[in-house]
């Protein structure tokens, strides 16, 4: 399995540090038609969680675009 279960998280997450939300997919900009974080409303929706705590701030307007046959050239430059 690729995503961390929640042992393997804990392991490496300090219990002190509260999660906000937990995103297991999202739209992510394509790095490679130079389309930069900064440009995707994804990351600075994300951007407003963090700063805000406020997850209701995330409201995605794209499909989630992470799952590995959605990026077929990925590691292959």
């Amino acid at each position: 399995m690729l995503l961390a279960d929640e042992v393997e998280l804990r392991q490496r997450i300090p219990p002190d540090i509260p999660e906000i939300m937990r995103l297991d997919q999202w739209h992510h900009p394509d790095l490679l038609q130079d389309t930069l974080p900064s440009q995707s409303m994804t990351f600075h929706q994300l951007a407003d969680v963090l700063t805000t705590g406020d997850v209701g701030q995330y409201t995605p307007d794209m499909p989630p675009n992470t799952h590995w046959s959605n990026w077929p050239e990925s590691g292959n430059l």
